[in-house]
């Protein structure tokens, strides 16, 4: 019987001993049953908050100050700036909420453009509108992109005139498997299409002759776009590696292991673009708080943060001007730089890093008459 006990104890020790290897340096491959995906990540119980109490108005419509209280500003697109003859810089462009336009290496590309003036899937019930009149730069001020990259399906993330204005001057568009069914059934022809699963790769070819390799990786998420299709279609984030830049892009993510095993395996990261906004205690494991923000841009070996999913659209509860915040709190004290432009501002890479705190022009939310809350950081799970 001791014998026994010594080798359960073994054998154990052998699988947690797995199990720590493969949280660090393993490829997790997303579930997919009975046709649905799913996360295989653990989850530590120890994060689920304590949900807000809020009305039946508070639920539906949102409290105050998840709005500004009047349309907000952004700068015009310079393309030169955006775009230009360098072909051997990184050059970024926040677009809003999660919409990069990018020139790594002489590559062009778009990430998860949005340029409707509202998400909501039933504006008469609650209306999520953009909180500028509008977008930096139109569609058809727009010169070729190599290609669209799409993290989910999601309506903040994706929409059918924004894809359709975009097919007749973009090569590729680069998605999630199963994401592409539904641009094929918008109209976008399919040898544009590409779809991908977590660790698929491949080279993308520019335009102007560079060559950009670019990795689909794991994300936290779900995805969905009407009553019939919830996760029909995978969730990702996206590496991309230039001929001297790297740069990671977040998607939608919960904060979990996958973040370490991206980066043991294509860090260490000039960049990364991480989701900082519409975070919530009733869905914490679907979107990062900007502690979490930090603590996985540390896991991926990344040299700064540009954060999104904020400043544009607001579907959570926290003031709109929160997520910042947090963030520039959250990053101080672990000593992390961010670069926070104004939504259409281009910086470069070689730029120092610099944080355009436009968000507080309005110092004090004039619909409550409060300042932005100060709010306690959330404890990071502890993964193998």
């Amino acid at each position: 019987m001791p014998l026994l006990f010594l080798l359960l104890g073994l054998c154990s020790f052998a699988f947690a001993e797995e199990y720590t290897q493969l949280a660090d340096t393993g490829r997790i491959q997303p579930l997919f049953i009975d046709g649905k995906y799913a996360n295989p990540f653990p989850i530590d119980s120890s994060k689920i908050f304590p949900k807000e109490k809020r009305t039946l108005r508070r639920k539906f419509f949102g409290p105050q100050g998840v709005n500004p209280s009047k349309p907000l500003y952004s700068q015009p697109v310079n393309i030169p700036q955006a775009l230009p003859e360098d072909l051997n810089g990184l050059y970024v462009t926040w677009l809003g909420h999660s919409s990069v336009l990018m020139q790594i290496d002489g590559i062009r590309l778009l990430l998860d453009p949005m340029f409707s003036d509202n998400i909501s899937p039933a504006p008469l019930i609650r209306n999520i509108p953009r909180f500028q009149k509008n977008t930096p730069i139109d569609v058809d001020k727009l010169p070729f992109i190599d290609a669209v990259f799409i993290s989910h399906n999601h309506l903040d993330h994706i929409n059918p005139g924004t894809i359709l204005a975009l097919a007749p001057k973009t090569g590729y568009f680069l998605v999630p498997s199963g994401v592409g069914t539904y641009l094929k059934r918008w109209g976008v022809s399919s040898a544009q299409i590409r779809e991908y699963s977590w660790w698929q790769e491949g080279v993308l070819q520019g335009l102007s002759g560079k060559h950009l390799r670019f990795v689909c990786t794991p994300a936290y998420h779900k995805s969905r776009r009407g009553i019939f299709d919830l996760n029909k279609s995978l969730w990702a984030s996206w590496v991309f590696i230039g001929s001297k830049h790297r740069v990671f892009f977040s998607g939608d993510t919960g904060y979990s292991l996958h973040f370490k095993q991206i980066g043991h395996h294509f860090g260490p990261f000039d960049l990364t673009i991480m989701e900082n906004g519409q975070y919530n205690t009733d869905w914490p494991f679907s979107h990062i708080f900007p502690e979490e923000g930090v603590q996985a841009h540390l896991d991926l070996g990344g040299k700064s943060i540009l954060p999104i999913h904020w400043g544009s659209f607001g579907f959570s509860t926290h003031d709109w001007r929160e997520p910042p915040e947090r963030l520039i709190r959250a990053a101080e004290a672990r000593g992390v730089l961010l670069r926070i432009p104004q939504i259409g501002q281009t910086f470069s890479i070689d730029d120092p890093p610099t944080i355009d705190a436009w968000w507080r022009e309005i110092s004090r939310a004039p619909q409550t008459g409060r300042d932005i809350p100060e709010t306690t950081p959330q404890t990071v799970p502890n993964y193998p």
